[in-house]
């Protein structure tokens, strides 16, 4: 069925990317109709705002200090980047039928005009979309058969405090939450989908993370809405706001000048020192990782000038062989490197694929008798394999498929069935997190020529488990997919172990099993690929310097 949507914005020329990337996809989305637009009247004195705008209702020197702040973060270190054609979606979007709110009953703000419901009404509106609102009219979430759609940008079980990421930045809350909220005609505010995203040194970096992620949770229950599914919400108290006082305010200023200067500080030491910094070591054991400790192993020696990461061992000819991202810091890009293992070190090291754009995650595996690697390639945006013609010296140019599209970390998967299966890592826009999605494909061949996609795709939204850390294994009977655990502001934090529950063109099920964290020696800061084969296991983690 169709979808007759109408969006809630103030000013057109204050939409952000974010924003606009939601209207763009409602536009070119031939099931979604974007029938009116309802703009919020400025100035609307005497009513009634929200719990955030009325703390900060009274000018307090907190609130100038904040307002500066993040005027600085915006203009000179995070200037906004735009995904889309910003002047030519709001001369189109200006050209629908739109509904301007004029000063409402000052004593009963939540009621419009005859005149306006009548106009409304006559769109037959199945959804309202808030991107600006910061007060909702009650007899306007009367106007859609399904309620408004609302977003909050914090963890519904806290209190607010503050602008968005204000208070995952201040208090180095480990990330961000989401919640896309439904706002009903009986009061009701329901819980309609939740997501979490990474949260940065900054709270407008952090803010911008959280809102170019939520654009994907919007438009996956769009399409599940749209399909007739049923969502499952349910009610939620929306947690409370409170204004920040002056001495959270400084204490956040002076740990955003401190960060900033610890950046500075490290790219000299680089530049001077050839100090390295979240340095990628690679760490090798016999056995099983499930039941190995790792107190005792120590990283692969590598030249001064790189950092090795995302190893995938193969076994050929009786010989094992690690695949790895070579990354250089003085060209800042990686390539695709290996080596033979002995005695748990590499020798004979080669590079295997070395172009223009960064490489990394190279997934190897063998079909038919054949050797192909399947890097990522999201630079070059698309998704590329190469057969071996002479391993591991010669490969070419196999298949690509997504073209245009931003992927990472992607391999195959065959299950008991003989079924194969495609998992992979998108990034929407250029704009949002590369960390937060997984995609499954259903596959006939690794041409990639009939791509079946997974009904919940992106079956995860969440930075702390979605991004692939090594291709699926299996212990015990059961299978298990490695995946990175970005969080605490650090890229690769740690290392999922995620069972797989259910794998079917329509459910996908996963229970995070154990969380590895890189405390097993000193100064390491991250830990985020594993690849296990029948008796050998390769991860890598970070050094924070080296």
């Amino acid at each position: 069925m169709n979808l007759n949507i109408g969006i809630l914005i103030r000013e057109f020329g204050d939409l952000s990317n974010w924003q606009l990337r939601i209207i763009q996809a409602i536009l070119n989305e031939p099931r979604l109709e974007l029938t009116l637009v309802i703009q919020e009247a400025k100035n609307q004195k005497g009513i009634k705002r929200n719990s955030f705008s009325r703390a900060f209702s009274k000018i307090s020197l907190s609130q100038i200090v904040l307002s500066l702040q993040i005027s600085i973060e915006k203009k000179v270190f995070f200037k906004e980047v735009y995904s889309v054609d910003k002047e030519s979606l709001i001369h189109n979007l200006q050209l629908l039928p739109k509904i301007k709110l004029g000063q409402r009953n000052m004593t009963r703000p939540d009621v419009l005009g005859p005149k306006t419901m009548e106009l409304i009404q006559e769109q037959d509106l199945d959804l309202l979309i808030n991107l600006g609102f910061h007060h909702l009219p009650l007899d306007l979430i009367k106007l859609a058969k399904n309620g408004i759609w609302d977003f909050l940008y914090a963890d519904f079980s806290s209190v607010q405090q503050g602008p968005v990421g204000f208070s995952e930045v201040l208090y180095k809350k480990p990330s961000i939450g989401f919640t896309l909220l439904k706002r009903t005609a009986d009061m009701q505010v329901e819980i309609v989908d939740h997501a979490f995203f990474n949260r940065a040194w900054s709270m407008v970096e952090t803010a911008r993370t959280a809102q170019e992620g939520s654009v994907s949770v919007l438009l996956k229950n769009l399409k599940q809405l749209q399909k007739g599914h049923r969502l499952d919400v349910n009610s939620l108290v929306v947690p409370k706001s409170k204004r920040p006082g002056l001495y959270q305010a400084l204490k956040y200023i002076t740990q955003f000048y401190m960060h900033l200067s610890g950046k500075i500080f490290q790219k000299v030491a680089h530049r001077f020192w050839g100090q390295r910094h979240e340095c990628w070591s690679i760490f090798m054991g016999k056995g099983f990782f499930m039941e190995s400790s790792l107190s005792n192993i120590k990283p692969l020696e590598m030249p001064k000038d790189e950092f090795w990461a995302d190893p995938f061992l193969f076994k050929y000819r009786e010989t094992d062989y690690v695949f790895f991202e070579n990354y250089s810091y003085k060209s800042k890009r990686g390539k695709i490197s290996c080596g033979k293992v002995r005695d748990q070190e590499l020798i004979e090291l080669i590079d295997v694929l070395d172009f223009d754009y960064h490489l990394s995650f190279p997934f190897i595996f063998e079909e038919d008798g054949e050797i192909f690697l399947m890097p990522e390639t999201s630079e070059n945006k698309r998704l590329e394999i190469y057969r071996a013609v002479d391993f591991p010296t010669k490969w070419e140019l196999f298949t690509t498929a997504f073209e245009g599209e931003m992927l990472a970390d992607a391999f195959f998967f065959e299950d008991p069935q003989n079924q194969k299966w495609l998992f992979v890592n998108k990034q929407a826009a250029e704009t949002s997190p590369m960390n937060s999605e997984l995609y499954i494909y259903k596959i006939g061949s690794i041409k990639l020529e009939n791509l079946q996609p997974h009904a919940q795709n992106p079956v995860i939204i969440d930075a702390r488990v979605a991004r692939n850390a090594g291709s699926i294994f299996e212990y015990k009977n059961e299978f298990y997919r490695p995946s990175q655990r970005n969080t605490d502001g650090i890229y690769g934090r740690a290392l999922n172990i995620n069972r797989i529950e259910k794998l079917t063109l329509d459910e996908y099920k996963e229970e995070n099993i154990r969380i590895c964290e890189p405390d097993f020696d000193k100064n390491l800061v991250a830990m985020h690929h594993l690849h296990q084969t029948n008796d050998l296991y390769v991860f890598d983690a970070a050094y924070s310097t080296k």
